[in-house]
């Protein structure tokens, strides 16, 4: 027999001994369906469900856990956002409308250019710019209903008591969260 016939030969035996193994012994794999997006009623939760949810959003769904954690270092921690978010409003290049550590959490998730900390800004342009996508777009994907339980879930993780029902600063209505209404006045918290 030829080299040539020999070797189609083993190529053939090599084939049909993957294939048996492959059909036989290896089983198949069903993936499970896409997550199903829930719609939660934050009216209808308590304080404890909402920070959880709000837990769950910022580790899980919305990610921001990858970019403002201590491991991330893309973007500032906010351990203690609750807390430093007074002083940020009242500095100059704060350009937002909130008058609440809420509203400026919320104002930042959506319109996070309004104040970048120093540092964290995109490169070239003197930190005037944010790196970070509004969290109500396509990208991020999250409902009112998510960002006010992060928000919740960040006032808790500083040693706040959560108010996720505050009212947010004039101007940021459902328009506003999806890039469709100008910036407004101040407001304040229920």
């Amino acid at each position: 027999m030829s080299v040539f016939l020999k070797t189609a030969l083993f190529c053939v035996i090599v084939v049909a001994a993957f294939t048996l193994f492959s059909v036989y012994y290896i089983p198949d794999l069903k993936p499970a369906p896409p997550p199903m997006e829930t719609r939660a009623d934050i009216t209808t939760m308590d304080l404890e469900e909402i920070t959880a949810l709000g837990r769950y959003v910022y580790g899980v769904k919305g990610s921001c856990s990858r970019c403002h954690g201590s491991v991330g270092g893309r973007a500032p921690e906010l351990k203690e956002i609750a807390l430093t978010a007074a002083g940020r409003i009242k500095e100059d290049s704060y350009k937002g409308s909130a008058i609440t550590a809420a509203g400026y959490i919320y104002e930042s998730m959506v319109d996070p250019s309004l104040y970048v900390v120093r540092g964290y800004g995109v490169k070239g342009t003197s930190d005037a710019e944010s790196p970070m996508p509004a969290a109500s777009n396509r990208a991020v994907g999250l409902t009112e209903t998510d960002m006010r339980a992060v928000i919740a879930y960040l006032q808790e993780n500083s040693g706040v008591t959560p108010t996720p029902f505050f009212k947010l600063p004039e101007g940021y209505g459902a328009d506003k969260a999806h890039g469709r209404a100008g910036k407004g006045e101040a407001a304040s918290e229920r």
